[in-house]
């Protein structure tokens, strides 16, 4: 018990590093996340995804371009801020489930990859090759217990990164920016505040729960 709470801890401020002060390089796993759950939960109701189909940016922030229309087009703005955390979330109930820390990693690539395929610009495909390439590298060099730090890390930072890109998105609704919490609104009629309040608890709450599952689970 007490070497899994100390693997769960430390892994935990490993990934706090990389999501608060190491933001300007991790944000672009978050957007990845981001953007493949519009793509995903798109697909899974119906959308096509238009010639463009993903975009990846230097500025950490993303695109997809889905042909989707009703209550697909609903879901699939819902789950772009809520993506990096369903991810993070899957991952700690997999890890306390007793799955293994490969598992956890496979997901992972999966999900990368499928990024990847549906990725169009250069700057994105650097960043979604570069993180196949290292879930890669995981997977199939990697011995257990690196897998293991690894694979907590992971869920750590999807977890923590999903709740960091709010206070991005609070402050590109004050600057007018065009957003998803926006686009909602025009869907429903619902202000983007509510939104913002739904991507906020949605991911705090993947955070806090996830978080304690994975701090008082033994080995």
């Amino acid at each position: 018990m007490e070497t899994t709470s100390g693997l769960a801890w430390t892994t935990a401020v490993l990934a706090a590093v990389l999501v608060l002060p190491l933001w300007r390089f991790s944000m672009y796993a978050i957007t990845l996340a981001h953007e493949g759950a519009h793509a995903l939960i798109g697909l899974l109701t119906g959308g096509k995804l238009e010639k463009k189909k993903i975009h990846l940016y230097r500025d950490g922030a993303g695109a997809t371009h889905l042909d989707i229309a009703g209550f697909g087009r609903f879901l699939s703005l819902l789950a772009g801020y809520l993506g990096p955390s369903a991810v993070g979330f899957a991952g700690a109930e997999m890890l306390v489930h007793d799955f293994s820390p490969r598992a956890v990693l496979i997901l992972g690539l999966v999900f990368a990859g499928f990024v990847l395929i549906l990725t169009r610009n250069a700057f994105g495909l650097l960043v979604a090759t570069g993180t196949v390439a290292l879930l890669w590298l995981m997977v199939t060099k990697a011995d257990e217990p690196v897998q293991l730090g690894v694979a907590y890390v992971w869920v750590w930072m999807m977890l923590m990164g999903g709740t960091r890109q709010i206070p991005n998105l609070f402050w590109g609704m004050r600057a007018g920016a065009h957003n998803d919490a926006g686009m909602l609104q025009s869907h429903t009629h619902i202000g983007d505040v509510v939104w913002l309040f739904v991507f906020w608890l949605g991911s705090i709450s993947a955070l806090l729960y996830g978080g304690a599952l994975m701090l008082r689970h033994p080995l």
